[in-house]
């Protein structure tokens, strides 16, 4: 098959969208199929585009068999919803025209959402090629935004919900991360047949066990401390602050230290409460290649998954988790729902109330305390009810639990 995919983020750029769609597009050549990308240029998450791709409306390379087509868009940072809104509406444009008129002949069209505007255009686009259109559900737009508050305008949020149902519509499948968000769509009028989940995976070659005492505690100065690792984005949905609320809470245990690393809109605040509360047992560190990941989650004593308490959190699955497992690290999840029924599956950590530093806090402090209270994943695979369209399991040791 030819496939046509859209999707605004792609490595270089950090984060889990940009993540999925490679490994699927990787995986795809691998069987065979020609696969196209069309994306913006690398700009995620600080709104700054690598010298390499600057001034250019068109830039193409080749990324592991895949033909990468980046277009120009309006590069701003991972904050604010005015100037983020931008970027997404400039993107519609210069995506659709680039799939139309650069990315030649196609079989099938995909796009991916969050945003929403990215599956507009792969609509737009496979209506005009007359070919199939496939929606690919990683987040619950424009709910999540509208129970984080980023848009709670009625005159702006109203449209939005139109959006949705009407590409929700037209898709001839919508392909959900997780069983719960693909029940949320079935539940509000998609019929059960039109709607696939394909879980987040992890690379097993590439996420894997590694020493503890390795390059990057000698680097970053960690030493002997029980470390608490949150790594990925410092943005609104994951409520960080309680990451800092725990930490005051054992600002006088020496021996444990909090780290995270990223970037994100939040991560000026963040740091600026750390400050306040002077707390010597928080480092912040910059964002990171993926291929340094591995590494620092081997450095690491504890992983920290947090999220807000929100519904539209009920249906998510966080990528990192099954980093944090194929790596064997033991994790603490701040939040509920589908989250944590695969925790309770794999038995790979333990789990407190979302934005409850005091349990954060005594988690840590547990697990500090007592080595062997600290769980790590049981081998097997979690039983997962998929959607009706069964994907073959990819070559490449790339893992479909979910």
């Amino acid at each position: 098959m030819r496939i046509l995919f859209l999707c605004q983020y792609f490595p270089p750029e950090p984060g889990a969208p940009a993540a999925r769609t490679h490994e699927h597009a990787r995986e795809w050549v691998r069987c065979g199929h020609e696969v196209t990308v069309v994306c913006g240029l690398p700009h995620y998450p600080e709104g700054v585009v690598p010298l390499a791709y600057r001034g250019r409306l068109l830039f193409k390379e080749e990324i592991d068999g895949i033909r990468v087509l980046r277009c120009w868009l309006f590069a701003t940072a991972n904050r604010g919803a005015v100037l983020r809104s931008l970027s997404f509406v400039s993107f519609l444009f210069t995506a659709t025209l680039a799939a139309l008129f650069r990315a030649g002949p196609c079989d099938v069209v995909a796009a991916t959402s969050p945003q929403m505007l990215c599956g507009l255009a792969g609509w737009i686009v496979a209506a005009l090629k007359r070919r199939p259109f496939v929606l690919e559900v990683r987040d619950l737009w424009p709910k999540q935004i509208v129970d984080l508050g980023v848009i709670t305008n009625p005159l702006l949020v109203w449209p939005l919900y139109r959006l949705e149902r009407f590409l929700y519509r037209r898709a001839a499948v919508i392909v959900a991360v997780a069983p719960a968000a693909a029940e949320d769509i079935i539940a509000r009028g998609t019929p059960r047949e039109k709607v696939a989940t394909i879980p987040n995976g992890v690379d097993l070659a590439f996420f894997r066990p590694a020493e503890r005492l390795n390059e990057m505690r000698e680097r970053h100065g960690w030493g002997g401390n029980f470390v608490a690792l949150y790594i990925g984005a410092h943005g609104l949905s994951q409520g960080l602050e309680v990451v800092i609320d725990a930490a005051e809470r054992l600002k006088e245990n020496r021996g444990i230290l909090f780290a995270c690393v990223g970037a994100g809109a939040r991560k000026p605040a963040l740091m600026a409460m750390v400050r306040e509360k002077e707390l010597q047992n928080v480092c912040f560190l910059p964002a990171v290649p993926k291929g340094l990941m591995p590494a620092y989650y081997a450095a690491a004593d504890l992983c920290l998954v947090p999220l807000l308490k929100r519904g539209v959190f009920l249906t998510n699955i966080p990528s990192k988790m099954f980093e944090i497992m194929a790596c064997a690290r033991p994790m603490v999840l701040c939040a509920e729902g589908q989250a944590l029924q695969l925790l309770e599956q794999s038995g790979g950590g333990v789990a407190v109330p979302p934005e409850d530093g005091k349990a954060l806090a005594q988690a840590v402090a547990a697990m500090a305390g007592d080595p062997r209270r600290r769980p790590t994943p049981r081998p097997g695979r979690p039983q997962v009810r998929r959607g009706p369209f069964q994907p073959r399991r990819p070559r490449g040791g790339v893992s479909e639990d979910s």
